[in-house]
């Protein structure tokens, strides 16, 4: 098959929030694999296998994956999950213009009145953001209303709603990690909220309730409130790293020592200010306007690290650490984000820290403070164990700072230059 079609993205999975494998060259061959829900399983350069979408090969108006809006093309129900057997939120007219947050095996995901949904690609015609007619509200104001345009209970439901934003985890008969599990929660489902409770070992749970009246605990870490991204700025579109506003957030500091390694040498708080230094001297020869959290030794609480953010109105907010484990084999990157608008941002950064030869633990929700009660674009980078002996080597020289600081602008870099 002849790609006759430039910004082509191979990816891992077919969504276009997945992570991108290769670039395909306009008039370059491909060996088609499979075809599956509008998505093609490609062979590239006789190595690389991936996914394209067709939808995208198939539309002469598209020429990317990314920054999509939905024309709904008859009237639609929107989804809580990607299947016609989950619950239907609500019914969209046709004529409609939603922005698409990604689209996945034949589903767009979509928000609409405060609330995630997805409806069938079948049912919209795909476009660029920049093709909804000027008469149509801003995309940006369109993706969540602010909460005073919503009414008191709009508000109060949408604190009430938990949904589930990690795989794999347990709905649990009790607020311990180690309780009998009810069963295996879906990703993006929801439940309500009805109490919040910690654990004995200090573990957070929201006591909820699903939709068949089974009541059980989520751990607050794999899940997110209704309301928790009302006021998040998801795009801010500066045009290009030079005239972006970069805050860095240097974890812990002060009486906050963070992870220590194994051998009491090194502290996390030291190692985090040591790489933003770094961190900032590059991204301002890149023409960035950096501001930090901290410059110093200081301990600075969480909710002010939030405040500066929101008050400074960044277009990125990078806070970075060190992890640590009682395992001593878990070792390598990750990349958190929490609000769903910040998925892109993460993913692009830790496209680049996936090169470097240290394990990459992929792009993962995480409910951290820093993150989930900033209105700005935000990620937490986890920068490699200070509890594993082949890691501390790493982050002790000055060597790995360059590299993995190095890597991060190129993210940044590419994520301003979509």
């Amino acid at each position: 098959m002849m790609i006759e079609k430039e910004s082509v993205v191979l990816r891992s999975q077919p969504a276009t929030n997945s992570q991108a494998i290769d670039s395909i060259d306009i008039n370059s061959t491909v060996n088609v694999i499979s075809e599956r829900n509008g998505w093609l399983r490609v062979r590239y350069k006789g190595t690389s296998e991936g996914w394209i979408p067709k939808w995208l090969l198939d539309n002469d108006n598209l020429v990317t994956d990314q920054n999509l809006a939905a024309h709904l093309l008859v009237v639609s129900p929107i989804y809580s999950e990607q299947t016609t057997d989950s619950q239907q939120l609500t019914d969209i007219d046709a004529g409609t213009y939603l922005i698409v947050n990604f689209e996945s095996n034949g589903w767009v995901q979509v928000v609409y009145e405060n609330q995630y949904g997805y409806i069938p690609t079948s049912s919209v015609e795909l476009i660029h953001q920049d093709a909804i007619p000027e008469s149509v509200p801003d995309p940006e104001s369109t993706e969540e209303s602010l909460p005073d345009e919503m009414t008191q209970e709009e508000l109060e439901e949408a604190e009430r709603l938990v949904i589930v934003r990690q795989e794999n985890q347990a709905f649990l008969s009790a607020p311990d990690l180690y309780s009998d599990i009810i069963y295996t929660p879906s990703i993006n489902q929801r439940f309500e909220l009805i109490d919040i409770t910690t654990g004995t070992d200090e573990t957070e749970f929201y006591l909820v309730e699903d939709e068949t009246g089974i009541r059980g605990y989520i751990e607050s870490r794999i899940a997110a409130l209704g309301s928790d991204s009302l006021n998040h700025v998801g795009t801010t579109n500066p045009g290009s790293l030079a005239d972006a506003t970069i805050m860095i957030d240097a974890g812990h500091g002060g009486e906050d020592s963070g992870a220590i390694s194994l051998d009491n040498i090194t502290y996390e708080k030291d190692v985090t200010l040591r790489t933003a230094e770094i961190l900032q001297e590059k991204l301002e020869a890149a023409g960035a306007t950096v501001l930090q959290t901290r410059s110093t030794d200081e301990f600075v609480d969480l909710d002010e690290r939030t405040i500066l953010s929101n008050e400074a109105n960044v277009d990125a907010f990078l806070s970075l650490h060190y992890d640590s484990s009682p395992v001593p084999d878990w070792h390598g990157t990750t990349t958190y984000y929490f609000h769903e608008d910040d998925f892109d941002l993460a993913d692009n950064i830790n496209q680049q820290l996936a090169q470097f030869e240290l394990p990459n633990n992929n792009v993962v929700f995480g409910n951290y403070h820093v993150l989930r009660e900033n209105n700005r674009p935000s990620v937490l980078l986890e920068l490699g164990y200070m509890s594993n002996s082949t890691d501390i080597d790493y982050i002790r020289s000055q060597e790995y700072l360059d590299r993995i600081t190095d890597l991060i602008v190129a993210g940044l870099e590419n994520y301003y230059n979509q």
